[in-house]
């Protein structure tokens, strides 16, 4: 296990373009760690940085205290998983994850020793003679798996490693990595676009945007008081509704839209005109009679989905689109006009002109 820090971490390549900018992360030891984003805001260049296969051009990363610049990628102590298998076709599934410590010349019973064991923990024991061709895309995902595990190296990194799998071993995959690390308890650095996979896997999460870090906490912190509306409406399937209205007179109005500004919304409101609303799908439910003093508003229904144990619907509410998860026993039908309960104690409040938040209801941040 190791500590990894990032230092006012900056990338530019000699275009004159800059795609990461002044990184600040620290992870501690024996702590997984998920790089969440849309696809270019710089996550696998950031893995890719600490792994050794990427220059730094400003600032610098440290494991252990030791700063790793000046290193060549097999001096960091690191063990990598790409999200290509990269796996020998002509070579058994012994002879993958032995590969690396042969190179090391590490001696043949400590090797035998070290794969077997790793196969153990990843069940594949009984597949150690076979071929690549000969096995599933998840069994060949855990073999690129043990190929790092056999390391026993300070850090683990994961580049996106579950893209190529179909959406039913994902979730299979996410299991075995969540088991994998309590058992080895080591320090893993995990980047994906895909934030279900950030949500249920990390200790910590950082969502970058942009080449920026965004924000970085629990996920129950990214979740429940997200700093800004990108990391709001990124977070969550769906994600948060956010409906830009404007500010007056202690009301926040759209085309037929009224919602009271709470007093502590209205505190640090200042001079602004407009604020954009922010409430999750789960906390917007339909309202027989809405509550004297609650927040409400009038929709129509566009699309109904159902999904089983739920039902996903999404209103056009003064020409904005808000999605509610509902029971799955509500029926619906697209054109039904509707009211709706909001719950107040787990609203967010964000400025429309940068994004940044406001201030989130009391609810929003007991839950974080």
């Amino acid at each position: 296990m190791a500590t990894v820090n990032f230092d006012r971490v900056v990338k530019a390549y000699d275009n004159g373009v800059t795609v990461l900018h002044d990184i600040n992360l620290d992870v501690k030891s024996g702590e997984f760690v998920v790089f969440v984003g849309p696809s270019g805001c710089g996550k696998s260049t950031l893995m890719r940085m600490l792994a050794g296969l990427e220059t730094v051009t400003g600032g610098g990363i440290s494991i252990e205290g030791r700063r790793i610049e000046g290193l060549a990628p097999r001096e960091r102590d690191i063990a990598m998983v790409f999200q290509d298998y990269a796996l020998y076709p002509h070579k058994t599934v012994f002879e993958n994850m032995a590969f690396g410590l042969r190179l090391r010349k590490t001696p043949k019973a400590e090797i035998e020793r070290r794969v077997r064991e790793a196969a153990d923990m990843l069940q594949l024991g009984h597949l150690l003679e076979r071929k690549p061709r000969n096995l599933s895309g998840g069994q060949r995902q855990r073999v690129a798996m043990g190929r790092a595990i056999v390391r026993d190296a300070k850090v683990f990194l994961f580049d996106e490693p579950l893209s190529n799998l179909d959406a039913k071993l994902r979730n299979e995959m996410r299991v075995e990595i969540k088991k994998l690390h309590r058992k080895l308890g080591a320090t893993m650095i995990y980047v994906t676009h895909d934030q279900v996979e950030a949500m249920t896997l990390a200790d910590r999460i950082a969502v970058l945007n942009g080449g920026y870090v965004m924000q970085y906490g629990t996920p129950d912190e990214i979740y429940n008081a997200p700093v800004n509306t990108f990391v709001a409406g990124f977070t969550g399937s769906p994600p948060m509704n956010l409906l830009r209205l404007h500010a007056s007179a202690g009301m926040a109005s759209g085309d037929g839209v009224a919602l009271p500004l709470p007093a502590h919304v209205r505190a640090v409101l200042g001079e602004r005109a407009e604020v954009t609303f922010g409430v999750r799908p789960e906390n917007v439910t339909l309202a027989r009679a809405p509550a004297a003093g609650g927040l409400h508003v009038t929709g129509r229904v566009t699309v109904v989905e159902p999904m089983g144990a739920e039902t996903v619907c999404t209103f056009d509410v003064a020409g904005q689109a808000l999605v509610a998860r509902l029971a799955p026993d509500v029926r619906l039908a697209p054109g039904d006009a509707v009211s709706l309960q909001l719950d107040a104690a787990r609203t967010h409040w964000f400025d429309a002109a940068d994004g940044n938040v406001l201030c989130e209801a009391a609810g929003a941040r007991e839950a974080a």
